[in-house]
Formats: C-alpha cells, sequence, structure tokens
C-alpha cells in the first residue's frame, strides 16, 4: 500500500494503456470514471474503451465509492434455543482503482488515519491496486492548491502508480511493486518528456479561480463562533439536508443500528454513513449540543477548514464538492473568508 523505493518513470501510450487495462480484467475488478447520465461516477468496467479519464470531478468521491461504504453489514444475531452470533468476514475482492484525482487521493489518505484498524475498510484497501491520475482541467469550485493536495499529486506514498496525460500519452510513475508491475513492455520516459509534466502544472494552477488562506483559521475560527455568518447563512440558505457530508471525500461519521426482522428471529447490526447536518445527530441523553442549524453548518464547516490538530490537515482536500453539490450554492469558503475580514472584536 505504500512507497517502497524509486522507481523509474515510463512513457506509455494511451493504446497501450487500453491494452494493459482490457488485459486485466480477467484478473481483477476494474473500476474507473465512466460518464452516466451526463455525469461520472466511478464503476465497473467491462472494456478500457468506457473509460473516461479526461474528467473534472465526479459526484461520489472514490473514497467512498470504494473503501468506506455508505453501509457494512458487521453482525448477524441468531435467535433460536440458543443466541448465535454470526461475524461478517471483509470481502477479499481484488480490485485495480484506475483515474482517482490528487484531491481524491488525499482524502483516501485521510481516511487511512480514520479506519487503520478497521477490518473493512483494510481489506479492501489493501486489496486495491490504486492509479491516480494528475488533474487536466480544474472546476470553478476547486480550491486544492489553497490546501496543498492538488492539481498534481506530491505525496509519494499510499497509492501504486500515478499517471499524467501529456497529450498523446501518459507519464507513468509506479511507486510500489504492484505499480511497476503494470508498466512491463514499456520504455523509459526521456527527459524532455518527464518536463512535460511541470508544464502542464503550471497551466493548471493559473487556471484555478478559487482560493482560501487556511492559516490561521484554527484560531479565527475559535474566536468567532458568534460570528453573524453563521445565523444568516443558515437561516437564509442552509437546509440541512446533508449533502455536503454525502459527496465530502473525507467525512466520516457514521451510525451502528440493529435492524430486526418481523419474525423476531433474526437481528443484523449495521454501519452506516451518519451527518451532522441532522438534528438528531447531537442528541444525547439530556439533550441537544447542537439543536440550532447555526450550530450544526458551523460544525462541518470548522471541521473541513479547521481541526488541523486532529489528524496534522485540513479536513477539507480542497475538491469543491460541498459548493458544487449545496442545493442553495453555499460556499464554505467565502463564509471562512467573510470571518477572516471581519472577525468579531
Amino acid at each position: 500500500m505504500t512507497g517502497e523505493h524509486a522507481f523509474q518513470k515510463y512513457r506509455i501510450t494511451k493504446e497501450s494503456f487500453r491494452l494493459l487495462v482490457d488485459s486485466l480484467m480477467g484478473e481483477l475488478r476494474v473500476v474507473g470514471p465512466v460518464s452516466e447520465g451526463g455525469q461520472i461516477f466511478f464503476h465497473e468496467i467491462s472494456s478500457a474503451e468506457e473509460l473516461q479519464m479526461n474528467y473534472p470531478s465526479t459526484m461520489e468521491p472514490p473514497s467512498k465509492t470504494f473503501f468506506y461504504r455508505p453501509q457494512e453489514e458487521l453482525l448477524i444475531f441468531e435467535r433460536g434455543k440458543n443466541i448465535s452470533v454470526k461475524e461478517i468476514p471483509p470481502l477479499e475482492e481484488k480490485i485495480l482503482a484506475l483515474g482517482v484525482h490528487p484531491c481524491d487521493m488525499h482524502a483516501i489518505l485521510y481516511l487511512d488515519k480514520v479506519f487503520h484498524e478497521d477490518p473493512y475498510y483494510m481489506a479492501r484497501r489493501d486489496n486495491t491496486i490504486l492509479v491516480a491520475l494528475n488533474c487536466t482541467e480544474v472546476s470553478e469550485h476547486c480550491f486544492c492548491s489553497s490546501v496543498g493536495t492538488g492539481p498534481h499529486l506530491k505525496v509519494e506514498a499510499g497509492y501504486d502508480m500515478l499517471l499524467t496525460d501529456v497529450g498523446e500519452f501518459y507519464l507513468a510513475e509506479p511507486k510500489t511493486e504492484r505499480g511497476a508491475a503494470l508498466t512491463q513492455g514499456v520504455r523509459p520516459a526521456r527527459v524532455d518528456e518527464l518536463l512535460l509534466k511541470d508544464e502542464e502544472e503550471k497551466q493548471l494552477l493559473k487556471d484555478i479561480q478559487k482560493q482560501i488562506d487556511v492559516k490561521g483559521l484554527d484560531a479565527c475560527f475559535l474566536e468567532n463562533i458568534g460570528h453573524p455568518v453563521w445565523a444568516r447563512t443558515s437561516d437564509e440558505r442552509c437546509l440541512s439536508c446533508g449533502n455536503c457530508v454525502m459527496v465530502c471525500p473525507t467525512c466520516f461519521c457514521h451510525d451502528v443500528v440493529d435492524e430486526t426482522e418481523m419474525s423476531l428471529k433474526t437481528t443484523r447490526r449495521l454501519r452506516r454513513w451518519d451527518t451532522c447536518q441532522d438534528l438528531h445527530f447531537a442528541g444525547v441523553h439530556g439533550g441537544n449540543f447542537r439543536r440550532t442549524r447555526a450550530a450544526r453548518l458551523r460544525q462541518f464547516v470548522t471541521h473541513k477548514l479547521d481541526y488541523t490538530p486532529q489528524f496534522g490537515a485540513t479536513g477539507t482536500v480542497g475538491c469543491g464538492r460541498c459548493i458544487r453539490w449545496c442545493p442553495t450554492a453555499i460556499d464554505l469558503t467565502e463564509m471562512a473568508k467573510e470571518i477572516q475580514r471581519s472577525p468579531l472584536k
């Protein structure tokens, strides 16, 4: 799952890449970005021709498509003369995941810190060959450069290979032995070909429109818990629908529930995604510590742009999904900027 040593960099034509992917269909379940209903989703493919590698973003992030599922069955209780408990084992499925963007790769690394002892998450993680893909375009909502997660991937571990689209071919950079195995039969990249990657990144950085200075936001938010931007935005626009949480690649909150069949003989214990935007999320014995919509909105924004002590990184990777898929277009970066411009005295 992590890089072991430096590997050579290769030049692989797009036709050769498609042939490689097709050749692996019988050995692995291959998943990648495909077009469906005018949107891009990570789905299993039956041919490399289905891949849409030149895409700006997806609604559902690959961190949740591949590893942190919406629902996980953990236990089954059977009631008869005796009560039996069956633990559901992790599924050992070999997967090749293609085309993961830098921000989404950072989101996976973030969730690794959350679920590093979870057998279900780690089984999928260990059995997935991850091929990252540097961005070829940015959307109006992207602010990855502000948080150091893109548009090109800089981390050297946690995935198996990095691709950069430089026109007629991919620059392929293996990071593990699993990744190096995918480059057999292709030639090393020349120096002039390696330089094309830097040119691509420079242009992408110029294209990014959205910026946010995250330095000092931890303290800024603590000093502005009562800032009017929270109540005004929540009262005028926030629906508490939870879209922001559902599409966020780093949100990891979940609930554990027991569901019993009508026969009363079988109970299933399930882990499901949960959202801090739901009124009942913060309900505890004796009350609710986030009863107002403003408090719940503030929780999401501060958890994304603050909380660096939690895992040593901001909770956002700058993908902009929460902005893109908010039905009222709430922009957490604009809320933060308003606080920075007009802090409470």
